[in-house]
């Protein structure tokens, strides 16, 4: 008699990005607490949080030292990327996730003791964003490898504006004593995992996108990330987590 295939259990290393607030380290960050809600729904394994400097964080994954990291943005909530990003990245031999854990509100700042920039021109100002998100804006921003001199330089009038995740520049301006940027809300990204190109990376995609809809649907994502997920929604109008209507997106190629 043929017995039910018993799961093998695997363990995953898991590379984070190392953000103010979002994620300080393996045990701290709102990031940080979402990422060990997704570990603890996987009953297989575990999944082991590093966290490292952004870019390295990526490397990780090129170089075959974790086995996902988090995170980077997309157009789509819940849908496989096919942009200009996806391609230039395919070439490391790495792909983003369908699905999202959380969603990224990015906002553009300008100095309030300015007139408002318009939106409509923004290709006419001097706006800067951070060196990897630069991909994801048609405008012609410049990239920073340095938010908090960002901000210090907005503040000064030495650029017209920032476009960054909102919650992140508003803590550096506060650590900074900053108070006269202005925010506008500008777009909101789905939250993505970068995984390996291929079946290994594929498996890890269906994997995640499993778990995290079982947090949506029995609403845990939504209980652990409480604490962070009321200012996104008071601010924006808008869910800091994915939403049943977006699981769903269609999924895409």
């Amino acid at each position: 008699m043929l017995l039910p295939a018993t799961p093998v259990a695997e363990d995953f290393v898991l590379s984070v990005a190392q953000l103010p607030l979002y994620s300080e380290s393996p045990r701290d960050g709102i990031l940080i607490d979402v990422l060990k809600a997704l570990d603890a729904e996987y009953t297989q394994g575990r999944f082991h949080i590093e966290v490292y400097p952004f870019q390295r964080s990526i490397n990780n994954v090129v170089e075959g030292r974790a086995d996902f990291h988090f995170p980077t943005i997309g157009p789509h909530v819940w849908q496989r990327e096919d942009d200009e990003l996806e391609r230039a990245i395919a070439a490391d031999g790495i792909r983003r996730s369908r699905c999202s854990l959380t969603k990224t509100h990015f906002a553009l700042f300008s100095n309030a003791e300015r007139p408002p920039l318009d939106t409509t021109a923004l290709d006419a100002y001097h706006i800067e964003t951070g060196r990897g998100h630069r991909a994801f804006f048609k405008e012609d921003f410049s990239a920073t490898t340095c938010l908090a001199c960002s901000v210090r330089k907005l503040s000064a009038g030495r650029i017209d504006g920032l476009v960054f995740a909102a919650r992140e520049i508003e803590v550096l301006a506060r650590q900074e004593g900053i108070d006269n940027i202005r925010r506008q809300d500008f777009r909101i990204f789905g939250s993505k995992f970068i995984l390996p190109i291929g079946a290994k990376g594929d498996r890890i995609d269906a994997l995640l996108c499993r778990l995290i809809a079982q947090l949506v649907r029995d609403g845990r994502l939504r209980e652990v990330a409480a604490p962070y997920s009321a200012y996104f929604e008071r601010a924006f109008g808008a869910p800091y987590l994915p939403t049943p209507a977006d699981l769903r997106a269609p999924s895409g190629p």
